[in-house]
């Protein structure tokens, strides 16, 4: 049961990333994001909320990861947990110095199957679009490398 759903699941993401021309998403300073921009590479998404202490202790963490590996092998995005006008979600992005792109919204629901029951939790997609961890409670750059390095695509 759970590797069929696995395999549904992987096929859902897999139109999502095959998907139309237009944006997927749009990040909080109004930047068009494109799955298209992750083929090829790791994802992180990481949900999270201003209320959330253990998330607000592992944003640095994630900025450290976004910084060294943004151009190379791995993305980090992040996604409040709480619905928020762009302009809410801009104030705690900054008074919380998140260095990462956060989604402003999620107009299609591509990502609805992910919404997390406990904060903070992090999906990992490998190179091919494939769900690999999902990661509840803070983590470190250090713990999310580890699982990179596996190289489990």
């Amino acid at each position: 049961m759970i590797a069929k759903f696995k395999r549904v699941l992987f096929a859902l993401f897999f139109v999502v990333l095959t998907g139309c021309d237009s944006a997927d998403f749009v990040d909080a300073q109004g930047k068009d994001i494109y799955w298209e921009d992750f083929r090829g590479r790791w994802l992180v998404i990481n949900y999270w909320a201003e209320w959330c202490k253990p998330c607000l202790e592992e944003i640095p963490e994630l900025n450290s990861l976004y910084l060294a590996h943004k151009d190379k092998d791995a993305y980090v995005l992040g996604i409040n947990f709480d619905p928020l006008e762009p302009a809410e979600l801009n104030k705690q992005i900054d008074a919380l110095n998140v260095q990462f792109p956060v989604l402003q919204s999620d107009r299609d629901g591509k990502l609805m199957y992910l919404h997390p029951e406990v904060l903070p939790t992090t999906y990992i997609f490998n190179h091919k679009g494939e769900l690999r961890h999902k990661l509840v409670g803070p983590q470190t750059r250090v713990s999310i490398e580890a699982l990179l390095r596996k190289g489990e695509g």
